[in-house]
């Protein structure tokens, strides 16, 4: 059997036109919908804790308190992690040092031959 011909792309001006058309109408139906009702793509902002509130300062410090271990935790992480990546850097240097030295005493046996 002899295979079909893959169908043409092309399409009728007056099809291609109403597609845009109908793509235009709903990115604008999308916009309008939008619009109307802004609440729903924007976050709430946090409304700190009230003067009036009872041990405020308190409650502020732990906060403080809290954020600095979470940064000391961070970096304590981004140092091991450091670390690691120099260890594994220098056990690849030695290990590509030591295929050097292979290749060379290899070829010094050739030589000798």
């Amino acid at each position: 059997m002899v295979a079909k011909k893959p169908q043409s792309k092309r399409i009728k001006a007056a099809h291609r036109y109403k597609i845009i058309k109908r793509v235009k109408e709903h990115h604008r139906k999308e916009k309008k919908l939008a619009k109307k009702n802004p609440k729903s793509n924007r976050t709430k902002k946090d409304p700190g804790i009230p003067n009036s509130w009872p041990f405020k300062e308190e409650l502020l410090n732990e906060i403080e308190q809290a954020k600095q271990e979470a940064e000391a935790e961070k970096q304590k992480i981004k140092l091991a992690r450091q670390e690691e990546k120099a260890k594994l850097k220098l056990k690849q240097q030695k290990e590509k040092e030591k295929v050097k030295q292979h290749h060379l005493r290899q070829a010094k046996k050739k030589a000798a031959e």
